[in-house]
């Protein structure tokens, strides 16, 4: 029996598993004995880590009786901390502190440079308090090592529940930034528990500093070896699903020869750089390490130029705050032009759904490239609560045939012959079909219940599309409708606080109706079949439109 050796890793052979269309390396073969299981060499799908400058803490306060102390609010309200907030105040102020609680005055993923000046100016410490939210909490932690490296002194409040996410961050800075945990909600925790923690916030800013935290110099990039993996197929799927280098799913192994074939499918070449901060952990990535995660996803070397665009796309957003969130954020990605008939893509009967190996490999790849080009793992520092199924594959092809109004890419300014690329975020509700016996006044009630509304799109099916045009009514003319007649009582935005802006209703009656979408943020594609006049509404927005021509 052959032990096969994987990065350190040891494995025994398992049962085979039959892999079409896929180069095999046969060393068993090679020496006569047809009972062994072929095996690959694989290559290594991660993106490339950087040099870490390490940032050394600022020195600790002597004592806290005397020092200026500011509480900085990551959230104004509703962050989980706003009663504790008040304890730990209180606590500091019995110590002689002269504390100050502050808000904000940027969203907490902003730079905030005349926050951080006002912080140097008036005060000798913070307390940085983060919120019930993965994406929140890690910026809680930036934002404090790059007040450290700048001289101030601090600790972060956060909750237990998300400590991994300050690990990495403080990684990825290069600060081993102090922080004080709190269970959630802090409420529950027993007195003494609670007194620990604000016992920590105290020890965190006035505790002389350890070896480790002073430490200066670069942290330099571990090196990776091109082959990440011989071994059978068994080996590679279970190498590469307990390294958390797969959506849950099994993968193509990324042969050499299979990468090259889908490095043909663009004129791009393989050592260019993509993104040097591909989100979540900000690493380096080339059309290579590209080409390694489409092979991983099953793609074809045709697939190629739409995979660079969605990796384009995917770079306009900031991804970071939402790769992080405790939120559910999928992607939405659809393709206008000639190319989704020339690779196969299905925008008929079940688009959006499984079964055709274009829409579901090119939009399985996202997830691959999140996982693998930025680092990013569930539970680790992506702590989407409930999660969203289509972060496993959601793209589709736009029905321009069978559609009688402009495509979603003309709408964009592009001509009917040029292939794009329009990727949407957003992901955690939607609602439909709205078919036989619903008209479009059904839609708005439930468009008005989404939450978070910076946009929606709305998938109209053909045979909907021909009879809404049929009526005169043209795309324009639905997307006005839906975003005057989507609107809620003031009384109940009141009680959202954060998730609506209502200052220019102040004054009016509690019943009046606000629309909750700005003009041209709901998105109107048609796709699908025509057996049925359907709908669907998707909490997806914020569309991103790249070229896919560029990328050949």
């Amino acid at each position: 029996m052959i032990i096969h050796k994987i990065i350190g890793l040891t494995f025994k052979p398992a049962a085979a598993i039959t892999l079409c269309a896929i180069a095999l390396s046969t060393a068993g073969a090679a020496q006569g004995n047809d009972n062994l299981e072929p095996t690959f060499a694989v290559l290594d799908p991660r993106g490339d880590l950087p040099a870490i400058t390490r940032i050394p803490l600022a020195n600790r306060l002597d004592k806290l009786d005397g020092a200026r102390i500011a509480i900085v609010k990551s959230w104004d309200d509703n962050s989980g901390f706003d009663e504790t907030i008040g304890s730990i105040a209180a606590d500091l102020r019995q110590r002689g502190a002269a504390v100050t609680v502050m808000d904000r005055n940027t969203p907490y993923s902003s730079d905030d440079p005349e926050l951080w000046r006002a912080l140097h100016a008036s005060y000798d410490g913070f307390v940085y308090v983060a919120a019930a939210s993965s994406s929140t909490t890690s910026y809680a932690f930036k934002w404090s090592a790059l007040l450290e490296s700048q001289g101030l002194p601090g600790v972060v409040a956060n909750f237990a529940e998300l400590n991994s996410v300050g690990d990495e961050t403080n990684d990825r800075s290069g600060a081993r930034v102090r922080r004080a945990v709190f269970d959630y909600p802090p409420s529950a925790m027993p007195p003494e528990g609670l007194q620990a923690s604000i016992e920590a916030v105290v020890s965190g800013l006035t505790t002389p500093l350890t070896e480790t935290e002073t430490a200066e110099g670069v942290i330099p990039a571990p090196e990776r070896p091109a082959i990440v993996a011989t071994g059978t197929i068994d080996e590679v799927q279970d190498l590469f699903h307990d390294m958390g280098l797969t959506d849950g799913l099994p993968v193509v192994p990324p042969t050499p020869l299979l990468v090259d074939e889908m490095l043909a499918g663009t004129s791009h070449a393989p050592d260019e750089v993509i993104s040097t901060d591909f989100p979540p952990e900000s690493l380096r990535v080339t059309v290579r390490k590209v080409a390694i995660n489409s092979v991983m996803a099953g793609c074809k070397p045709e697939h190629f130029p739409v995979l660079l665009a969605s990796i384009e796309a995917f770079l306009t957003y900031n991804a970071n705050a939402m790769l992080r969130s405790t939120n559910s954020f999928a992607f939405m990605q659809v393709v206008n032009g000639p190319i989704r008939n020339e690779i196969g893509m299905n925008a008929a009967s079940n688009a959006v759904g499984p079964g055709n190996r274009s829409n579901a490999c090119m939009g399985r790849a996202l997830r691959l490239f999140i996982t693998n080009l930025g680092g990013g793992h569930f539970g680790t520092n992506l702590m989407a609560v409930i999660g969203s199924n289509s972060n496993y594959a959601f793209m589709f092809a736009e029905n321009e045939e069978m559609s009688p109004w402009p495509s979603f890419a003309e709408d964009a300014g592009y001509a009917p012959d040029e292939n794009v690329l329009t990727m949407f975020v957003g992901g955690w509700a939607h609602s439909g079909n709205y078919g036989l016996g619903t008209g479009i006044e059904d839609v708005p009630p439930d468009l008005a219940r989404f939450q978070i509304p910076n946009g929606a799109a709305l998938i109209v099916s053909p045979a909907r599309a021909e009879a809404l045009a049929a009526q005169g009514m043209s795309k324009g003319d639905l997307r006005h409708y839906l975003e005057t007649t989507a609107c809620r009582p003031l009384s109940d935005l009141r009680k959202e606080g954060r998730f609506q802006d209502i200052s220019a209703y102040e004054g009016q009656p509690e019943d009046t109706c606000v629309p909750r979408f700005a003009k041209d943020t709901i998105a109107i594609l048609v796709a699908g079949n025509d057996a049925s006049p359907m709908m669907q509404a998707w909490s997806m927005y914020r569309p991103r439109t790249i070229s896919i021509d560029k990328w050949k």
